[in-house]
């Protein structure tokens, strides 16, 4: 998809060049017209950017403060460069520090604030550069960075609660596996002499164990390189694009995290449509930042299905109503918003309702999870007992 750099006169009679990027003029036009903007030329803008990577990667929480941190000086008046200025003194990390000098150096030598953030890609991807490039044009910079910072914030507090409701069963299931694995081969050896010099008929659960035990001890070193190829293996297919979309989609299918997957997904994707959308980015673009935004592939594949089905004149609601990864209620509401032309009410609507319900889901994670996690541990535990009382009692019958 091209740049193209346009000169056009805002409401307020101030002539505007700037660079945007479209599929075509016809969406620059539409894009000029969105903004209240009369165009006076707009042609193909081919100039090379370079781009700045770095080797550290640079926190969500850093890049949260700097937007609020920018927002709330340049809402008080204070010029860009000495926003940046004040924001890099403050800044106590020596890579984000280098970061943010660099993109003041930019802004002082002509550049703007999107361009100049367009060169940290690592730390400000597409959806956060096309926002403020937005925002410079339509003069609305500091609204922009204010939504900017609450989807981020939002988004950021969704994905810690997530972690912290997982962090106890992921727990649990490695203490019950070291369980076993201590239990099978330190417990049980102790008592097989015993076991064998009785010449009973082993339990099953003690027969069990006793397997894992030989296999343990007469194949470890092999069935060690065999776990380790298993996952090198895994780990390389899971990296194909097949293997990260077949891994998503067995997230999405799992019993319980699965409805919590598609919600955060569902969720994630109405909040950038409506960020997006009410920043005044096209909607075809739109969906290309969402695409690249999206972590879950089989979401990523349907929003370019979605996107594809709008470009050939479909509305919104009609392309998402194809897909069944989405709810009934995003494609109700946005199909009302279309027809009563408020699509960013709706939009925000819907968006806040699906945080609140994946917010509740988070909180209640923990307490749906708790009773499965119990009864794994107790069956773990039963068994466990068994292999080892089953036998005694055994033999103090047969005494």
């Amino acid at each position: 998809m091209p740049n193209f750099k346009y000169k056009a006169i805002n409401s307020e009679g101030k002539t505007v060049e700037s660079v945007i990027l479209a599929a075509d003029q016809k969406v620059v036009l539409r894009q000029l017209q969105k903004l209240k903007m009369t165009p006076v030329s707009i042609t193909i803008y081919n100039e090379k950017k370079k781009v700045r990577t770095s080797n550290k990667r640079v926190d969500v929480k850093s890049i949260l403060m700097f937007t609020k941190q920018l927002f709330t000086l340049l809402k008080a008046g204070i010029p860009i460069v000495t926003c940046l200025k004040v924001i890099g003194e403050q800044s106590e990390e020596p890579g984000f520090k280098q970061m943010v000098g660099a993109i003041t150096s930019d802004i002082e030598a002509g550049s703007k604030l999107s361009d100049a953030l367009a060169q940290f890609p690592k730390a400000f991807p597409p959806l956060y550069v096309n926002s403020v490039r937005v925002g410079e044009v339509s003069g609305t910079l500091e609204d922009t960075l204010e939504q900017l910072g609450t989807f981020m914030e939002e988004d950021d507090k969704i994905r810690k609660a997530v972690k912290k409701a997982l962090r106890y069963p992921s727990f649990v299931m490695v203490g019950l596996a070291g369980a076993f694995v201590v239990f099978t081969t330190l417990v049980i050896p102790n008592f097989m002499p015993l076991f064998e010099m009785s010449g009973q008929e082993m339990p099953f659960p003690t027969r069990v164990l006793m397997g894992f035990y030989y296999l343990f001890t007469d194949y470890g070193l092999l069935l060690a390189v065999g776990l380790a190829m298993l996952g090198m293996a895994l780990a390389a297919y899971f990296k194909t694009p097949a293997g990260r979309y077949n891994l998503d989609l067995l997230r999405l299918k799992l019993p319980i995290m699965g409805k919590l997957v598609r919600k955060l997904n569902i969720s994630r994707f109405a909040k950038l449509l409506y960020t997006m959308n009410s920043t005044g980015i096209s909607i075809l673009r739109s969906f290309e930042i969402i695409q690249d935004t999206m972590d879950n592939q089989v979401y990523k594949k349907e929003v370019e299905g979605i996107r594809d089905r709008v470009s050939m004149g479909e509305s919104i609601a009609q392309a998402i109503k194809q897909s069944s990864y989405f709810d009934n209620l995003l494609i109700i509401m946005v199909n009302i918003g279309e027809r009563s032309g408020s699509l960013d009410d709706m939009l925000g609507n819907v968006s806040e309702h699906y945080y609140r319900e994946v917010g509740e889901t988070v909180e209640n994670l923990t307490s749906m999870i708790e009773p499965v996690v119990t009864v794994v541990l107790g069956i773990m535990m039963l068994f466990f007992a068994l292999a080892i009382f089953l036998p005694m009692w055994g033999m103090i019958n047969a005494f």
